[in-house]
């Protein structure tokens, strides 16, 4: 909808999650337990009985022009609706300061007194919204800093990715048990937050209670995008069935007098599921974990794509272009690049651009069997209230949640996506467009805190890129795959989980450029499986 999206879709499919430090200090009177992991469905006895996760209520929401399904499939708009259903009845706020923690990704949004939509909120909520703007590149250095100087706002939200570390300890240590609140048919007194369906709830329930509020991301992971133009002019097959006509397809496209090559980036997850890769983790009928890197199809899937590389159907920037995101849709763009493998979604490539043609690769078995495709964690944030009794005020958080919740279509909704007309957004065709300071006062991040299902509506983007997104997903929705592990608890994976999955990743990369054999991987899965993997497999088994 925004260059907003745009920034934090292209940060995500990036895939920069980085683990934070141990917390200290305040955080000590935690304790770690055992160090086995504890998660949604049980927990330990400080916490209580687990609880029920909420009861589901489809939101009160505008009739889209596709509807989405309760697996995953987003709603699709033409545009946002300027006449959409309220959605909150009676006072919000209590006029006191609200002061929440959100990690932004461009600059700090302009003061109060020079920003009409932060004013809006303002009066809308009936609130002084007084925002700790964390950037980015700071957040895994400052949160812990807040932390162990016990420094931390009333509200903090926290975006799922930055893998915030022994996080079911710290809630209970330091934030509110919502349950009584939010668990089951008890979540029906905020309309909007029982709109959020269960992959969002299960990142804020954590040891068997719910302590935090998501703000929803599509559950589908990545996809491969195809420039069929350039395709259809080599007279290639745009939708193989197996790997040997994916094979055909890339060395179809690949003409290096010109200056086209079939990729740019890394597509190792792509081939991965090709192969069957299980997503991260497989549980067995035992109940122990087993890591995807111990699959028999791991390896041989980055030997493939180790093959594809030395064939000369990757661009010989590739090596530069695999974290240069920008560059590589430019490439796409323009033609250079007939295929680019990026997140769901990806605005970079799709939104902003109405004289794109592409389409976007269904997924298929490596011999042409069933195929698979990896969900994402269903969230991309969290918002939790410091530990209070207060009732009152417990109500009035969870009231300003439900507002900024409201489904794509409704009257809050508008408010919280485009602010002020005239100053943050001008209506073109009956279609709201965002200004440039509608952009940048909405960097005030208030977005992100909460909300329940995405949808799809890109009215200034390539047309017909919602549809073509909705068929898509409707196809692939029955083949995906979880990760047991996404919701579980590793103390391990919390505090070596990022510089295991570097170290994975380099020998990944080492080898598909070529520096390495295949059999490397052999070596670089028992380090990693000694250095923390075998633990995390061993505390995800003990999680409940």
């Amino acid at each position: 909808m925004s260059s907003r999206i745009s920034r934090r879709s292209l940060l995500r499919s990036a895939g920069l999650a980085a683990a934070l430090a141990p917390f200290g200090g305040a955080l000590a009177a935690c304790g770690s337990g055992s160090g086995a992991g504890s998660a949604g469905g049980g927990g330990s006895a400080s916490a209580g009985q687990a609880v029920p996760l909420p009861t589901y209520v489809p939101p009160n929401k505008p009739k889209p022009l596709y509807e989405g399904t309760a697996q995953g499939v987003m709603d699709v708009y033409e545009s946002f609706p300027m006449d959409g259903p309220k959605t909150v009845t009676g006072p919000v706020g209590d006029g006191t300061d609200f002061n929440v923690m959100i990690m932004t990704y461009g600059q700090p949004a302009p003061p109060l007194e020079e920003n009409v939509y932060w004013q809006l909120l303002n009066k809308e909520l009936n609130l002084n919204i007084k925002p700790v703007q964390v950037p980015f590149a700071d957040f895994q250095t400052k949160f812990p800093a807040l932390v162990a100087g016990d420094d931390l706002p009333e509200f903090v939200s926290v975006p799922i990715f930055q893998n915030v570390s022994r996080l079911p300890q710290l809630a209970e240590a330091q934030f509110t048990d919502l349950s009584e609140y939010l668990s089951g048919d008890a979540v029906k007194k905020y309309p909007n937050l029982a709109g959020i369906q269960e992959a969002g709830w299960l990142n804020g329930y954590l040891n068997g209670r719910i302590y935090g509020v998501p703000r929803s991301d599509p559950i589908f992971s990545t996809q491969i995008y195809t420039k069929t133009d350039v395709i259809e002019a080599a007279g290639a097959n745009p939708q193989p069935k197996n790997l040997q006509e994916f094979r055909d397809l890339a060395k179809a496209v690949t003409d290096p007098k010109a200056g086209v090559y079939a990729f740019g980036g890394n597509i190792a997850g792509f081939l991965q599921m090709m192969f069957g890769v299980p997503n991260k983790w497989t549980r067995k009928s035992d109940g122990t974990f087993v890591s995807a890197y111990e699959h028999e199809a791991f390896i041989p899937a980055i030997a493939e794509l180790a093959a594809l590389y030395k064939s000369g159907v990757f661009h010989p920037d590739t090596a530069t272009l695999i974290e240069n995101k920008v560059q590589r849709d430019a490439l796409f763009r323009s033609g250079k690049l007939a295929m680019v493998h990026d997140g769901n979604r990806a605005f970079g490539i799709v939104a902003d651009d109405r004289e794109l043609v592409f389409d976007i690769m269904l997924p298929f078995g490596k011999d042409g069997g069933d195929a698979v495709h990896w969900t994402g964690n269903g969230a991309y944030a969290i918002t939790m209230i410091k530990k209070t009794t207060d009732k009152k005020r417990i109500d009035m958080f969870l009231k300003v949640l439900d507002y900024i919740s409201a489904p794509f279509g409704a009257r809050e909704s508008f408010v919280i996506n485009y602010g002020v007309e005239g100053e943050d957004y001008t209506v073109k065709d009956g279609v709201a467009v965002l200004t440039t300071r509608g952009q940048r006062e909405q960097d005030l991040g208030m977005a992100y805190i909460a909300g329940g299902p995405q949808v799809l509506c890109n009215p200034q983007g390539a047309p017909g890129v919602d549809k073509l997104n909705y068929d898509w997903q409707q196809k692939v929705v029955s083949t995906l795959l979880p990760n047991p592990a996404e919701h579980l608890y590793s103390q391990t994976y919390n505090t070596k989980g990022a510089a295991l999955q570097k170290q994975m990743d380099d020998a990944v990369v080492a080898v598909f450029l070529g520096r390495e054999p295949a059999s490397s991987l052999t070596a670089a899965i028992q380090k990693w499986k000694s250095g923390g993997g075998d633990q995390m497999a061993r505390e995800y088994a003990q999680a409940r």
